[in-house]
């Protein structure tokens, strides 16, 4: 008897892992520079900005949809995006991985172009008054209200949200209890990136990128060389932005005094996504009708396959 529980005792914990890992799809990355870029189950979905969402299978790409899209996370085989319509207006929208079925979930109105998809909910930034983040069905019903105040970034990870404040403070709330603490009191922060135990970012004051404990009982400085808000952070390295000599570089966080570039670009502004061994980034478009165009480059600075357009 007990020889045909225990196996049966694997079958239920691995359909359980199964849809566990099946209903969430978080790269806090990627999300904090655009979301341009997701992986799921070995493929890569990206927007080839103006173009739409790609898919890169086996190195074969194919076309799911034809608008720009941001943000895109991807829950239960669905593609969750957003697009913008107007000043301040953005369009929640869901399109399956095989490109069918695409719709429009809800019009938001709101100056953060990112959301979040977990537990059958997508939280978003909203402007509308006496509302800083909120939270819908994936259906689009039944707006729940979950920070009051107006922030101007957040991440969620691990049942909290993380946020920064309109006084530069970063904070989080739990969405067991609904609990708010306030981490870092000092008003100097701008992006934030959860890696781990940590929260990285932007210190406006020293100009600087900093990290914070999650329990906000550890505050440090990462580098002085990373002084805009264009960072991802991936496995050992942080991948940034050099403004200055405009190209996109990258340091070990535990040897911040050693840098390696990775590309030159030919713009002062860009957003650097990470997927199998390669950096997505924003360059200024070959196409005079276009301002932006995305490219690849591997993370070590080696030449990847090129993007058509």
């Amino acid at each position: 008897m007990i020889k045909k529980i225990i196996p049966l005792i694997i079958i239920i914990v691995f359909i359980l892992l199964i849809v566990f890992n099946s209903g969430k799809n978080i790269e806090n990355g990627n999300l904090s520079n655009m979301g341009l870029v997701v992986t799921n189950n070995g493929v890569t979905y990206y927007n080839k900005y103006e173009k739409g969402i790609f898919r890169v299978k086996n190195g074969e790409e194919e076309q799911l949809t034809d608008e720009t899209a941001y943000s895109l996370n991807i829950v239960n085989n669905k593609i969750y995006y957003i697009t913008v319509e107007g000043f301040n207006n953005v369009v929640i929208k869901c399109v399956d991985t095989n490109g069918l079925n695409k719709r429009n979930i809800a019009t938001i109105y709101t100056s953060i172009s990112k959301i979040y998809v977990n537990n059958r909910y997508i939280y978003y930034s909203t402007n509308e008054t006496g509302k800083g983040i909120a939270r819908l069905g994936i259906n689009g019903e039944n707006e729940t209200s979950i920070v009051t105040e107006s922030v101007q970034d957040f991440e969620l990870c691990d049942n909290y949200l993380y946020y920064v404040n309109m006084k530069n403070q970063i904070c989080k709330i739990s969405l067991s209890d609904n609990i708010t603490t306030c981490l870092l009191e000092e008003e100097i922060a701008r992006k934030i990136q959860i890696v781990n135990d940590w929260i990285y970012y932007y210190n406006q004051s020293e100009n600087a990128l900093f990290r914070l404990n999650k329990d906000g009982s550890k505050n440090e400085l990462v580098s002085v060389l990373i002084n805009n808000e264009t960072y991802n952070v991936s496995g050992k390295y942080v991948y940034y932005f050099d403004k200055e000599n405009l190209k996109i570089s990258r340091m070990q966080i535990k040897n911040t005094q050693k840098c390696d570039d990775i590309v030159n670009l030919s713009t002062s502004k860009t957003k650097i996504n990470i997927a199998n061994d390669e950096i997505y980034y924003l360059d200024k478009s070959k196409n005079e009708s276009e301002s932006y165009q995305i490219f690849r480059i591997k993370l070590n600075g080696k030449p990847a396959k090129n993007i058509q357009y």
